[in-house]
C-alpha cells in the first residue's frame, strides 16, 4: 500500500504591507484602484510518492476595490507555484472580487498544471492494489459572475474549462483496460448557472452564518467541449461560534454527473472535505459527503482544529444512499498570516482505515 506523505520542511511568513496603497500611510485612498492592499507569502517544500520532491511558494493578497466600504468583504487573489523533481509544474490563481457593496461578485481560478493523479478504477469498492498514477497537462479556467437579487442571495452564470493533453497512462494498467471516458485527451468546456446564499461574517475564517452554493452545468460543443454530459452540485456549509474564538464548522456536499463524464471530472473522495483518504481513491459519477470541524485558538497566532468526515461515491444519485460510506478523522494546526482578514496557513493530518495524509495550504478547508 502506498501512503502519500507530505513533509513540510519550512515556511516563512512575510506580513507585507504596500507602502503605496496603505491607507494609514497615504491618509486617503479615494483615488486608488485598490484600498488597503495586504500581501502575505511563504515558501514551501514537500514530498509525495507521486511527485517526489517539490518546492514552490504560496501567497495571498487581500484588498478592497475602489470606492468599496471597509465594512464589506475584501476581495482577494491567491497565487501558488510549485515544481517537482519529476518535472511536474503547477501554477494556480484563485480569486474573489466584490463590487458595489457585494452586489456583484466574481469568483474563479486560473491555472496551468502538469501533474500526476491517482487512479484506482471507479466505484466505492475499487481495490487499493489497483493504484496507479497518470500524468496530464492542462490549463484551467473557472469563472462565476453573480448578482445579488435579494439580501444575501445571488444568481449568475458559471463557466469551467480544462484542456487535457499529453495524457500518459500505464501500459496494460487499470486505466488503459477500463472503459472510462476521456482516456485519449480532450477538453472540458461547461457552462451553467450558479446560485449562492451567503450570511458568513468572514470569507476566510467564518464564525457564524451559512454558505449555500448550487451549480448546474452542461457541456457545450459550441465552446469546444470534447464530451457530452451534465452535472450539478450542492455545497452547504454552516458555522457557529461555541465559545471565545471557538467555532464549529460543517459541510454537506452532494454532486452528481450524467453518463459521458470524462474520468478526470468524476466526483471523488480524498478532497478537502474528506481529508485522510488518498486523493481520488474512490471516484464515480456521484458523491455524497459530510464533514465536521472544531476550530480553536492555541496561543498568539497559532490555532488548532479537530475534524471528521464520512462520504461515498456511486454510479448515480439513486445508488448513493445505499452505498458504503468511508470515514476519516484528523487534527490540524493553523497560523494566522493576516490578522486583519483572518487568513490562515492550514496544516492537517487526516486518517482513514488505509493510512494517513498530510495537507498544507492557505485558507480553511471549507
Amino acid at each position: 500500500m502506498k501512503i502519500t506523505k507530505l513533509i513540510i520542511f519550512f515556511f516563512v511568513v512575510l506580513g507585507c504591507h504596500s507602502p503605496v496603497l496603505s491607507q494609514d500611510q497615504q491618509g486617503t485612498t479615494k483615488d486608488s484602484t485598490l484600498k488597503n492592499l495586504k500581501i502575505s507569502a511563504f515558501p514551501v517544500a514537500f514530498y509525495t510518492p507521486e511527485t517526489a520532491f517539490g518546492f514552490g511558494g504560496l501567497g495571498i493578497a487581500t484588498f478592497w476595490l475602489k470606492d468599496e466600504a471597509r465594512e464589506t468583504r475584501p476581495s482577494s487573489v491567491q497565487f501558488g507555484l510549485s515544481y517537482t523533481t519529476k518535472g511536474q509544474f503547477l501554477v494556480y490563481v484563485p480569486f474573489e472580487f466584490y463590487r458595489d457593496n457585494e452586489r456583484w461578485r466574481l469568483l474563479g481560478e486560473l491555472g496551468f498544471y502538469k501533474y500526476y493523479y491517482n487512479f484506482y478504477g471507479t466505484g466505492i469498492d475499487a481495490p487499493e492494489e489497483n493504484e496507479e498514477s497518470y500524468e496530464v497537462t492542462f490549463p484551467r479556467v473557472r469563472l462565476s459572475l453573480l448578482r445579488e437579487i435579494i439580501p444575501n442571495f445571488s444568481v449568475g452564470l458559471a463557466y469551467e474549462f480544462d484542456g487535457f493533453s499529453n495524457l500518459k497512462i500505464e501500459e496494460g494498467g487499470t486505466l488503459e483496460s477500463s472503459d472510462v471516458v476521456g482516456k485519449r485527451d480532450g477538453s472540458v468546456s461547461n457552462i451553467g448557472l450558479s446560485i449562492i446564499y451567503d450570511t458568513r461574517d468572514n470569507i476566510f475564517f467564518p464564525t457564524k452564518g451559512f454558505y449555500l452554493q448550487g451549480k448546474a452545468f452542461t457541456s457545450s460543443k459550441l465552446l469546444g467541449s470534447s464530451f457530452t454530459y451534465s452535472k450539478f452540485e450542492l455545497d452547504n456549509r454552516f458555522y457557529q461560534k461555541v465559545g471565545k474564538d471557538q467555532v464549529i464548522a460543517t459541510n454537506l456536499f452532494l454532486g452528481s454527473s450524467s453518463e459521458g463524464t470524462p474520468f478526470y471530472d468524476l466526483y471523488y473522495l480524498g478532497s478537502k472535505r474528506t481529508r485522510g483518504i488518498n486523493n481520488r481513491r474512490f471516484q464515480d459519477n456521484t458523491e455524497l459527503s459530510f464533514a465536521l470541524e472544531y476550530r480553536f485558538p492555541i496561543a498568539g497566532r497559532f490555532g488548532g482544529a479537530v475534524f471528521g468526515a464520512t462520504g461515498t461515491v456511486a454510479p448515480d444519485l439513486g445508488k448513493t444512499f445505499s452505498s458504503t460510506f468511508k470515514n476519516t478523522g484528523g487534527i490540524g494546526l493553523r497560523y494566522i498570516l493576516n490578522k486583519r482578514d483572518g487568513v490562515r496557513i492550514r496544516a492537517d493530518f487526516g486518517m482513514s482505515n488505509e493510512g494517513g495524509q498530510f495537507y498544507f495550504t492557505i485558507k480553511e478547508a471549507f
